[in-house]
């Protein structure tokens, strides 16, 4: 009977000590701080079009193009020098081994804006253009209308536009190389511009461009002054676009 007395009382005191140490650890995580929640790691989207790598798990080398967001303005600004060619502007077009080049040169600078957009790649341009015939003299004013195709599939890596400007053309004197070209050996000082151009963008910079035109100056076949003749010179030039605030 003492036995089982004595060992009565050390299991509840075993039992005691049980309860005391459970309790005080369920007092102890039920009043504990709740730590913050870590904040989930979030990947933006702007981060996987510059960061191709996080996707693909490898560092890609980016290729250059042409930045989609960097507006190009409706303006543009140009300057360009050239060479005359003898020969007859049909010629050029459609016999280019054949071309030749003189000694007249001719530098000019420029001005326009886009008017309207036709869509589908297509575009309107209207400008001004100055220009000085250096050899054979005349300071010639031209007011292009320019008609812009830009809508090349390529056209994210490699800016290219073809322009095809036409408009009245006015210059102070006319020029030896006009008057022989005009059968009646006249010549006008107003005539009609037709000046096919391709243009080359850079991709780093689409505002800034480097183009090809041939400049020429005619009657259109007899149409003005009947004049038949005229005179084309090859350009090489730089433009640059711009926007300009309010306009």
């Amino acid at each position: 009977m003492i036995n089982f007395l004595g060992a009565s009382r050390v299991a509840f005191v075993s039992a005691l000590a049980f309860l005391s140490v459970h309790a005080q650890a369920a007092d102890d995580a039920l009043f504990r701080p709740t730590p913050e929640p870590s904040a989930p790691l979030t990947l933006q989207l702007a981060d996987v079009d510059h960061r191709p790598d996080l996707l693909a798990g490898k560092h890609v080398m980016p290729m250059m193009a042409v930045d989609r967001n960097k507006r190009v303005g409706p303006w543009y600004a140009e300057g360009s020098f050239g060479v005359l060619n003898p020969g007859d502007f049909t010629s050029i077009m459609f016999d280019a081994a054949s071309t030749t080049v003189s000694s007249e040169t001719i530098a000019g600078v420029g001005i326009g804006r886009e008017v309207l957009d036709l869509g589908s790649g297509f575009s309107m341009e209207a400008g001004l253009w100055f220009a000085h015939r250096i050899d054979e003299g005349g300071v010639e004013l031209g007011l292009p209308v320019t008609f812009v195709f830009d809508g090349f599939p390529w056209r994210d890596k490699l800016p290219m536009r073809l322009r095809l400007a036409v408009g009245p053309s006015f210059i102070s004197k006319i020029t030896p190389t006009e008057q022989s070209k005009d059968v009646n050996n006249v010549g006008s000082k107003v005539l009609n511009m037709f000046n096919p151009e391709i243009e080359v963008g850079l991709p780093g910079a689409p505002e800034w461009s480097g183009f090809f035109r041939l400049h020429h100056r005619s009657g259109i076949f007899g149409l003005i002054d009947d004049v038949t003749g005229g005179s084309t010179y090859m350009l090489l030039g730089l433009k640059h676009r711009f926007e300009v605030d309010g306009y």
